[in-house]
């Protein structure tokens, strides 16, 4: 009876380490899908960066020239943007004061 007990406790514990070693090769696994993610996801947010910085800085020299061709000709231009507001009012004040 204690040899056939033995066996069944071995059997028992070669079930738990299997289970153990399955458990550590699914963990490795979504470890290295986590980490391919990561990379993944920070790559795109690098490219969303440098798309933003490369929008925001041709808005910035289509205002810069807006601004210049404004000041410059003394033209007007009508256009429905926020940001050219206080361009066309620095204008106005100028025009006014001239």
């Amino acid at each position: 009876m204690g040899k056939h007990r033995a066996s069944a406790i071995e059997r028992i514990l070669n079930r738990i380490e299997e289970h153990v070693e399955d458990w550590r090769k699914r963990e490795s696994a979504l470890q290295a899908e986590a980490d391919a993610s990561r990379g993944r996801l920070w790559a795109e947010a690098a490219e969303r960066e440098r798309l933003l910085a490369e929008a925001v800085g041709a808005e910035e020299a289509r205002r810069e020239s807006i601004e210049e061709l404004t000041m410059q000709h003394r033209v007007v231009f009508v256009l429905h943007r926020e940001e050219v507001i206080e361009t066309l009012e620095d204008f106005a004040r100028q025009a006014i004061g001239s």
